[in-house]
């Protein structure tokens, strides 16, 4: 069955351009995609055949496609050398002049009943429309310059070398990662308890004035910095995607624990409780953004 739907047809051709640089794991996974959604096209069980390593799923790919289209002289080519046998010389032949280039004819419109304005030919591009890899629905004309899949606007990423999808910038920032799986215990071993003492002190005695807001302000960069410092040091310096993350909500709860009967107060309806919360909100907004810079 050949494809006819525009979003497919603009796969397939995706995914062929993949297989001519070589990317199989990416031609791979476009070939799939089109088969979940058209399971009998053979062009995509030709294409899934060709990039797959495995010599069992070339020729259960090879065989699929025979079966939808018996004379296609490409799984005939495949299925023989998988065999190890000699490709037939009109398989070879044929393969050959579907290789060479078409010169393509303009095409026709037909002009509409008692509408003589449109009986005039006029060429015609082939041009299938882009649809976003991760939002199926959304037309685009970006592609990502690292795995050449469209990619809509909404999950393009600017680079100086161009836009990049979310899943080719993790994998490059995967690379700054070193962290280790204790070390996000560790972090939160060592933040808590530090957090926990700064949050009762800053609850406790820097509660209200606005003398005390002043103070809250200034010295609450310099204590978020100092448990960004030490948790990383006691991580070896190492870096790890949510540490930064983890700091900084060791620094929420160690507010929010001393501060939980002033929290309670406010939800049954006392005012003054908010006057109270204010400090305790300076310095989190503060010294959590502090932390997480030291943590990056």
């Amino acid at each position: 069955m050949a494809i006819k739907e525009p979003r497919l047809r603009s796969l397939l051709t995706q995914a062929d351009r993949n297989a001519a640089y070589g990317k199989n794991a990416a031609a791979e996974g476009i070939y799939r995609q089109i088969l979940d959604a058209a399971p009998e096209a053979e062009e995509a069980w030709l294409g899934l055949a060709e990039v797959v390593s495995d010599p069992e799923e070339k020729r259960a790919a090879y065989e699929r496609a025979l079966r939808l289209a018996p004379e296609t002289p490409a799984a005939i080519a495949g299925l023989a050398r998988l065999d190890g046998r000699p490709v037939p010389p009109e398989i070879a032949a044929a393969l050959e002049a579907a290789a060479e280039p078409e010169e393509l004819a303009p095409a026709k419109v037909e002009p509409l009943d008692g509408d003589e304005d449109h009986a005039t030919a006029i060429d015609v591009e082939a041009d299938y429309e882009l649809y976003c890899y991760r939002h199926p629905e959304r037309a685009t004309s970006l592609r990502c310059y690292n795995c050449d899949r469209p990619i809509c606007i909404s999950c393009a990423n600017k680079t100086p070398v161009g836009y990049i999808c979310p899943e080719c910038q993790r994998e490059a920032e995967d690379a700054f990662f070193n962290s280790k799986p204790l070390d996000y215990l560790l972090a939160a071993l060592v933040s808590l308890p530090i957090s926990l003492l700064t949050g009762f002190l800053i609850v406790r005695f820097f509660s209200g004035g606005f003398l005390f807001f002043i103070i809250i302000f200034f010295v609450s960069g310099a204590i978020g910095s100092f448990i960004g410092r030490i948790t990383k040091r006691a991580i070896g310096g190492r870096r790890g995607r949510y540490l930064p993350a983890l700091v900084v909500a060791m620094m929420i709860l160690g507010v929010v624990i001393p501060a939980l009967p002033i929290l309670l107060a406010v939800l049954t309806g006392s005012v003054g409780g908010l006057l109270a919360l204010l400090g305790p909100g300076i310095y989190l907004f503060v010294g959590a953004s502090a932390a997480y810079w030291q943590m990056r």
